[in-house]
């Protein structure tokens, strides 16, 4: 973590030290640009003295009339171009001076996510309005468990292959101040649940027309067998996407899911817990959410990257019948 800090650091002081050579730059060519408008402006009244002074060029005056009105609307012209260059150079320097405004506001740092934000891919995200979109349920009896297969575990860390369990078999839960994370006022608190076992039974604590999946046999196998298949891999995404879900559905149930989290070499183990959060609950059925500060967002920028109660919800939404469909956050 210290190392991202330093890395995020170095960022920022590299961008005040391009934002201090460009804020110079513009200087020095505001000064060359007024320094061209005086020079302009001399030539014209040194050209008006000379002309009227002079007989004989009083004389060429008269008789090359147009050819030096065309001259000084050259001129003129030219002293036009010069201010707006100026004011084009003034704009380029105000916003230069805004760049460490933006920076704080929309530069967020965050521990457990790495310097660039993940983005995820869903093939049947249906976006609408500030909420999550439910898709499609599995459709098991009651007592049935969903069996997750790990493709290619054998490339995480103990690290990472712990974290992965824990978001999908932890019941652990915490409780947030509402204030802190922008949904309330200060001493109210949400429940956030740190794996999908554990925020399941919640959802299933409420009567629902389908039932909710709560039990998880993890494995590992490479046959391909399993009601959901994480596929771990070292590859780089040609899109930019973390993770990816592809869900198998058949008369309205999901039969299979496919997850694939990319880049997993370079993911430590808070950050493969954080798009493994994500991408299962893709794989149990919810769509994205238009709350970029929530776990289903479709880029992943919140610093709580948890179950929330919104969530929850959408799982009672979804396994209570209304499929395609919205659940919209209380909070």
């Amino acid at each position: 973590m210290v190392e991202k800090r330093l890395a995020k650091k170095y960022y920022i002081d590299v961008l005040d030290e391009i934002e201090n050579q460009q804020f110079q730059l513009l200087q020095r060519k505001s000064k060359l640009l007024q320094n061209e408008l005086t020079e302009t402006n001399s030539q014209i009244n040194t050209y008006e003295i000379n002309s009227f002074d002079d007989s004989e060029s009083h004389n060429r005056l008269k008789n090359n009339k147009k050819h030096n009105q065309n001259f000084l609307r050259f001129n003129f012209d030219t002293k036009i171009i010069s201010l707006k260059h100026l004011m084009f150079f003034s704009s380029l320097i105000f916003f230069s001076m805004m760049i460490p405004f933006l920076i704080d506001n929309y530069f967020m740092t965050d521990d457990v996510l790495a310097d660039s934000p993940m983005k995820t891919k869903f093939v049947i995200e249906n976006l609408r309005g500030d909420t999550i979109d439910t898709v499609k349920s599995w459709r098991i009896l009651d007592g049935d468990a969903l069996n997750v297969n790990l493709i290619n575990g054998d490339v995480l860390t103990s690290k990472q292959h712990n974290a992965v369990l824990k978001v999908i078999n932890s019941t652990d839960s915490i409780l947030l101040d509402d204030h802190i994370i922008n949904r309330g006022p200060p001493g109210s608190e949400s429940v956030y649940f740190l794996g999908w076992a554990g925020a399941m039974e919640e959802a299933a604590k409420t009567d629902t027309a389908y039932t909710v999946p709560t039990t998880f046999n993890i494995f590992q196998s490479v046959n391909g067998e399993g009601h959901i298949i994480i596929n771990f891999s070292n590859l780089i995404d040609t899109d930019g996407f973390t993770g990816y879900t592809r869900s198998v559905i058949q008369d309205g149930e999901i039969l299979k899911s496919y997850i694939t989290i990319y880049d997993v070499d370079n993911l430590d183990a808070s950050e493969l817990a954080t798009i493994v959060r994500h991408e299962f609950g893709h794989a149990l059925g919810l769509g994205h959410s238009t709350d970029p500060e929530d776990l289903m967002a479709p880029t992943i920028l919140t610093e709580f990257p948890y179950i929330s109660e919104c969530n929850v919800d959408a799982m009672r939404v979804l396994y209570n019948g209304h499929e395609s469909g919205l659940a919209v956050c209380k909070k």
